[in-house]
């Protein structure tokens, strides 16, 4: 099969323990959160904030089941946060083929759907997955995402927010040894893709990089917000926006805790984000 095996990032998740409450939040914060969707195969719900070429994802739990546990163990031991980057692939099947040929032992493809509701009509938006099994990132998961029928989730009218969010622009991890996942990192994306500068590790993965830095400069690079937990973790997701001052009206109006830094960046602690630090900045 000809194609590319990852493409960059489809979409980020995280997994919430409320997923009312979540969606509550991040309507707070600006964003047009889509209706809740139901995964029946997984028993997980869902609401989407799309983008024009990516999206965000929160899931939450809601029929305990084998093909959940992982999740519902993450869950437990992090109580929620950014969990997963969902990859763009040319084809499940070729991602499988690639990843394991790399020695990451992937699970075997998955396929499912949740309804969607479009101009007055229910269609079932398809995708295939393939998750990474054993040797997992230690930090932040990988699976990469095959959409079936695109044209039910890229819409271009739920791609306008009212914090002006055009993209997802990357994703942070705080690690005490940034290059601790590179050998995982350079077989899930190959070595093309992986590279040090200023001390982190940085994935450039199509377009959103996935950044990982020492606690000490994130703090440096992101004063003023907290992040959820003392430990290693996936941080911060960043969105580009076009315009700040929208941004940033948006959350003083909602009385949604924020910092404006000096270059006009607008960013949002995690207590305010289910776990997961925000930043808004300049597309």
């Amino acid at each position: 099969m000809a194609g590319q095996a990852v493409k960059g990032i489809d979409h980020v998740v995280v997994v919430v323990a409320d997923i009312e409450a979540a969606r509550v939040a991040y309507a707070r914060l600006g964003f047009q959160v889509q209706p809740r969707g139901f995964h029946a195969r997984l028993g997980t719900a869902n609401h989407l904030m799309i983008f024009q070429q990516n999206y965000f994802e929160l899931i939450g739990i809601v029929e305990p089941n084998p093909l959940n546990a992982e999740r519902r163990a993450w869950l437990e031991r992090n109580g929620g946060g950014l969990a997963n980057a969902a990859l763009r692939t040319d084809g499940a099947e070729l991602a499988h083929a690639a990843w394991a040929a790399a020695g990451l032992q992937p699970d075997a493809v998955l396929e499912f759907s949740r309804a969607v509701e479009i101009d007055g009509r229910q269609e079932q938006a398809a995708f295939r997955t393939v998750r990474l099994a054993t040797q997992r990132a230690r930090l932040l998961g990988f699976f990469v995402c095959e959409h079936l029928t695109p044209q039910f989730v890229y819409r271009p009218e739920w791609a306008r927010h009212a914090n002006g969010v055009e993209a997802l622009a990357g994703a942070t991890v705080i690690a005490a040894d940034p290059a601790s996942d590179e050998a995982y990192l350079r077989k899930v994306f190959g070595n093309d893709a992986v590279r040090t500068a200023d001390g982190e590790l940085v994935v450039d993965s199509g377009g959103t990089p996935i950044r990982y830095m020492t606690r000490e400069r994130f703090g440096a690079l992101y004063p003023g917000i907290a992040p959820q937990r003392a430990d290693d973790h996936p941080a911060l997701l960043s969105f580009a926006v076009s315009d700040l001052a929208q941004a940033r009206a948006v959350l003083r109006d909602a009385d949604v805790a924020h910092a404006a830094m000096p270059d006009g960046r607008v960013l949002v602690p995690a207590a305010a984000a289910c776990g997961v630090c925000i930043e808004f900045r300049k597309r």
